[in-house]
């Protein structure tokens, strides 16, 4: 199991702690979601179990980084490149091993919808695809390397309905596979038939970790934005 103890964090130059004596473990064997208001601390709490932020803590039991596949929310490309062309500089930035295995079971593991898309999506230029549509290229992409932890900031924000549920078939696929996957997400609605482990996020706080039925149940609702108001204002 992965889980974090204590773990605090201040940016530089700055008096106040942008995470406090945060603890959570991630769960094995269903989507562990990241959720709070913007501002809480989310992208920050990734960036410190990626190693990209160094945090003091008691104890981070997380994998290496590499082995750990992290989408942030910022990814850079050429309008004018092609599908393929970016799968190729993709490709270029992981290992030989990684590459052969990766090209060897990649397409095959596809379904017949995702190969559709897929191909369609190979020779067309990346500024004429949907915001949705390279969202979902790189998210099929990065799901399939073969890593211990799954990392995905704001997978689903601002795609389609097709490709958001393309996106979460994708993601509920690491599962399967035995890896573990941690999301931060705003989009509440997505996760009414996930019930996934919840990690709430709140000023730099964890204000509620566990199932996400469990969290409606404590508010008396089947309405996660009224779960999530009701957590803000009862803190």
């Amino acid at each position: 199991m992965f889980y974090v103890n204590n773990l605090n964090f201040t940016y530089k130059k700055s008096n106040k702690e942008t995470l406090t004596n945060v603890s959570f473990s991630l769960k094995e064997d269903r989507l562990n979601i990241l959720i709070g208001m913007n501002g809480s601390g989310k992208s920050t709490l990734l960036d410190c179990i990626t190693n990209n932020f160094k945090a003091e803590s008691d104890e981070i039991r997380m994998p290496s980084t590499k082995e750990i596949s992290y989408l942030t929310q910022n990814n850079y490309y050429t309008p004018k490149n092609l599908g393929k062309d970016f799968i190729k500089l993709f490709l270029g930035m992981i290992t030989k091993n990684e590459k052969r295995l990766f090209e060897q079971n990649f397409y095959d593991n596809l379904t017949d919808l995702e190969k559709e898309k897929y191909n369609h999506l190979l020779e067309m230029e990346l500024g004429k695809m949907s915001f949705g549509e390279r969202k979902w290229l790189l998210i099929v992409m990065f799901s399939h390397l073969n890593r211990k932890l799954y990392i995905f900031d704001e997978p689903t924000s601002g795609v389609d309905p097709l490709s958001r549920k393309m996106i979460l078939e994708k993601l509920q696929h690491i599962l399967s596979k035995n890896g573990i996957c941690l999301i931060a997400t705003h989009q509440l609605q997505d996760l009414v038939h996930l019930n996934p482990h919840i990690i709430f996020l709140n000023k730099g706080k964890v204000v509620f970790e566990g199932l996400y039925e469990d969290w409606l149940s404590s508010h008396d609702t089947s309405n996660p934005d009224i779960a999530f108001e009701q957590t803000i204002i009862n803190i």
